[in-house]
């Protein structure tokens, strides 16, 4: 399907670093070098009284890249479809794209396009074919995933930034993961979700969601939170493949 983003582009000339160095990665699937029964393997993240809870699961038949967004009763929220190449190689469309339910032929809820060394990516909330909702994301530091963001029709401040060892600990995730995100108030200062990969832990779980309930926006603020953490983590992994493949960037 081609998109009309009613948009321009992301700048390019935004990336950091040495930029690519022109050839492709290959595509390789990404399995676990560490496969534990799911039995095994729970992370103990405790629930939390005020927060909405969700469960990241690899999508069947994806080569561990597309995610199933669970609620706490195993219902099917949204399925994040991510392209094997960033926008950069696909002539623009967008390289992330999320849909209502357990599936892609759900009803388009928001996509991204980026490409893989820049810290710039455009964001649309609903289907960028005919939404209006179009924003800018750029990363602040790239070794931490720092960037500011305001959801849709508001002023109000966030910040996400990564997070691991103690920290990452202490709300009941893994230390040693890398992918973890915090959200934080940068008015008040309070962590108003969180982000927990599991590191592999287990074959068929990404990560935990625990997101603060907000009454004004309800359901629709999580669905942001989630869509946008999910551009940072896939920015990371997509980066740390680039990488493994000798391209450039930072």
């Amino acid at each position: 399907m081609n998109y009309d983003w009613a948009a321009p582009p992301p700048n390019y000339s935004d990336a950091t670093g040495a930029g690519a160095s022109g050839r492709h990665p290959n595509f390789q699937a990404e399995y676990p070098s560490d496969i534990k029964d799911d039995a095994d393997s729970t992370m103990g993240i405790p629930e939390v009284p005020g927060y909405s809870t969700y469960t990241v699961e690899f999508a069947k038949n994806s080569f561990h890249m597309d995610y199933i967004i669970k609620d706490v009763n195993d219902r099917a929220m949204y399925y994040v479809d991510n392209k094997a190449f960033p926008s950069t190689f696909r002539g623009g469309k967008p390289d992330i794209v999320v849909h209502e339910g357990g599936d892609s032929s759900g009803e388009i809820v928001f996509a991204s396009r980026s490409n893989i060394v820049g810290n710039c990516h455009e964001i649309c909330f609903g289907d960028p074919a005919t939404s209006d909702r179009f924003a800018r994301l750029k990363l602040k530091n790239w070794i931490s995933l720092t960037t500011t963001w305001s959801p849709p029709d508001s002023t109000k401040e966030f910040k996400f930034e990564r997070i691991y060892g103690k920290e990452t600990e202490s709300f009941g995730g893994r230390k040693t993961s890398l992918l973890s995100l915090k959200l934080t108030d940068m008015e008040t200062g309070e962590i108003v979700a969180t982000y927990l990969n599991d590191g592999y832990k287990t074959w068929r779980k990404a990560g935990t969601y625990q997101i603060k309930h907000n009454p004004e926006m309800g359901r629709e603020w999580d669905k942001f939170v989630m869509c946008i953490c999910g551009v940072l983590t896939e920015k990371e992994r997509r980066s740390r493949r680039w990488r493994s493949h000798g391209g450039g960037g930072p």
